[in-house]
């Protein structure tokens, strides 16, 4: 997960901003799972989600 995310490296300058990107990635990652579902797609195939 950790390289999924890039939390090696961390340029938010508050504590505040790092969960803040790490919700907004997980969020994201999570709605094109959802998209894949919908579509009958596997979903761990999330690079190709929206073509």
């Amino acid at each position: 997960m950790v390289d999924q995310l890039m939390l090696c490296h961390n340029y938010a300058k508050q504590q505040v901003g790092l969960f803040a990107r790490i919700i907004g990635k997980v969020s994201a990652l999570t709605i094109l799972q959802y998209i894949n579902f919908i579509n009958n797609k596997p979903i761990g195939k999330i690079k190709y989600a929206l073509v």
